[in-house]
């Protein structure tokens, strides 16, 4: 068995817990449970890569965890605190599966001290525009989906096809060959259509896009901030007609910079034609908050299980009357 230690520098370590406590999605990802003892969760991070176990303790300042794998024979122990650092501690891991496991959590704790050391500028003036995020935000993909991709693409396809859309969200590559040869390579029999049908399996929130509609009636200007690949955002805007609720889209396969690039976000500020710290922006990937904030605007990180209601406090937190 394997242990490691990794150490990202913290800023501003005095609310470094608190705000790891509001979003534990900094630590785990999308599933990311309550940090509460006897918690259970399945989560995965932003990649595609992922684990299961348990909140075993917590105490002001520490989580104690257990993490692993499908095939390990039981769960590793892991320990997260903030001291003047982000530490994360890692016990029992398979010696197979410690390069895997070293590589998921050194991109979770760059990724989440990153976010607890970027700022929000200082409001000078009120907010003009709002950039809504879509996944994790506005809609979310069917449950199930996930187990759908390992089912029709192997055990390795969850992580490989992230991989895949990644060299096409700036609308540099087209996806289809590239699903084309992972799947061929897998051999399972399944085509390019069936992935696309399950990628484009979609739930909408209606209450968050009321509130989109809210603000946009409020008289400030409303933007679609989301990656996409070139198949998936033409069946948002096609067959969702998500574009009615926006004065603006960025779909990052349209814009030729994808999230968190600062390009990306510079992009919009100069379509839209206000100063960067006028502009609020919601999504639920800390590294595009990060990259927003570079810029100037001012950025919240959604928690996407709070949902419409969540979406409000993040709004509001930012300036925006709703």
């Amino acid at each position: 068995m394997t242990a490691f230690t990794l150490t990202e520098p913290l800023h501003a370590p005095e609310g470094a817990w608190d705000e790891l406590t509001a979003h534990p999605e900094l630590l785990f990802g999308h599933g990311a449970p309550d940090l509460r003892a006897g918690q259970p969760y399945n989560a995965t991070s932003q990649r595609g890569s992922g684990g299961a176990g348990t909140i075993v303790q917590v105490q002001p300042g520490r989580v104690e965890f257990s993490w692993g794998g499908p095939h390990w024979p039981q769960p590793g122990r892991f320990v997260a605190f903030v001291d003047n650092d982000l530490v994360l501690d890692a016990r029992a891991v398979p010696d197979s599966d410690a390069p895997a496991a070293h590589d998921h959590w050194r991109y979770i704790l760059s990724g989440a001290s990153a976010y607890l050391n970027s700022r929000n500028p200082t409001p000078t003036a009120d907010v003009t525009a709002v950039l809504f995020d879509a996944d994790g935000v506005l809609q979310v993909p069917r449950p199930g989906w996930l187990s759908d991709f390992v089912r029709l693409g192997g055990p390795n396809f969850v992580v490989d096809s992230f991989a895949a859309e990644r060299e096409c969200l700036a609308g540099g590559a087209d996806l289809r060959p590239l699903l084309q040869q992972l799947l061929d390579d897998a051999g399972t029999g399944t085509t390019v259509d069936e992935i696309l049908t399950v990628w484009h399996e979609i739930v909408i929130d209606d209450g968050a896009l009321a509130l989109v509609d809210r603000v946009r009636r409020a008289g400030l200007t409303t933007g679609l901030a989301t990656n996409q690949q070139s198949y998936r955002g033409t069946h948002m805007r096609e067959v969702l007609d998500f574009d009615r609720h926006f004065d603006r889209t960025f779909y990052s396969y349209e814009v030729a910079h994808a999230k968190p690039a600062q390009q990306y976000f510079a992009h919009i500020v100069q379509v839209l034609d206000v100063p960067a710290h006028q502009v609020a922006f919601v999504d639920d990937a800390p590294a595009n908050v990060v990259g927003a904030r570079a810029v100037g605007l001012r950025a919240a990180l959604h928690r996407s299980d709070t949902g419409a209601e969540g979406l409000a406090d993040d709004l509001r937190s930012l300036g925006v009357p709703v």
